[in-house]
């Protein structure tokens, strides 16, 4: 019986040493870190920032943690930030790379993409395209203030009633993106603005909820039908769907020379 304790308590230290968090070496100090969890049972989820207060006061400025299995360098103190920010901007220019974001959004984009080559390429494409619908110019000013208006009609005619500052400023967003992509605003019960706004929320719940944590940390669960492919669900089918649509249309009517 003895033996079996002892071999069990032998195998359960093996096992933790084996898979236990290590920093690197020349890595910033920190707090210990459990295996697979990391430090993820510490943040409090109310008032992180209070946990990451209490870190900076016993390992100073700079130092490290741990997300799950990932490790991450977190710094504070105005000089620290301007040290890494602007006197070694190129050094500090990636984004941290999340592995549900980049596979919800299929490693495209320009907000979360790695700097890099093909991060340059896409955002100089990007800014061209956009320029050439009006990004930047007066014409953008005039639709903002346009959409504005119509915001403030809505208000107008809901005095007294409650309304979703949330979806209300979607809702703006969404119609100034959609006037300068597609020259079209919808009306803000419009059953198109309605879901595609509902749907970028739900996204984005998923991307920053529990679920997309397991994903990161726990490979061996893509492949089974939990709630993290309602994400993918949603931008395959619902907006990619509805986003064919408004350019088969323009498709139609297209005019050569005239974005």
């Amino acid at each position: 019986m003895f033996v079996s304790v002892l071999l069990l308590w032998i195998c359960l230290c093996f096992l933790f040493v084996q898979f236990r968090s290590r920093r690197p070496k020349n890595f910033p100090p920190g707090p210990f870190a459990l295996p697979f969890l990391g430090n993820a049972l510490n943040l409090s989820l109310d008032n992180p920032l209070k946990y990451f207060e209490s870190l900076r006061m016993t390992y100073g400025n700079i130092y490290s943690l741990y997300i799950g299995p990932r490790a991450a360098v977190v710094v504070s103190g105005t000089q620290a930030l301007k040290e890494a920010l602007v006197n070694k901007a190129v050094d500090f220019a990636g984004r941290p790379q999340d592995t549900y974001i980049n596979a919800v959004v299929e490693e495209k984009g320009v907000i979360l993409a790695d700097y890099g080559t093909k991060w340059k390429e896409h955002r100089r494409f990007a800014l061209t395209t956009m320029r050439n619908f009006g990004l930047g110019k007066q014409s953008m000013e005039q639709r903002i203030l346009g959409e504005l208006q119509h915001t403030i009609n809505k208000l107008e005619k809901n005095t007294g009633k409650s309304l979703s500052a949330q979806v209300m400023f979607h809702n703006i967003a969404s119609n100034v993106i959609c006037l300068v992509l597609f020259a079209k605003r919808f009306e803000y019960d419009d059953e198109f603005i309605v879901k595609y706004v509902e749907n970028f929320t739900e996204i984005n719940k998923m991307i920053n909820g529990p679920w997309s944590f397991l994903y990161d940390c726990f490979p061996c669960i893509r492949r089974f039908p939990l709630p993290f492919n309602k994400a993918f669900k949603r931008i395959q089918v619902t907006l990619k769907r509805m986003t064919s649509s408004i350019i088969n249309e323009h498709m139609k009517t297209r005019v050569p020379g005239q974005p």
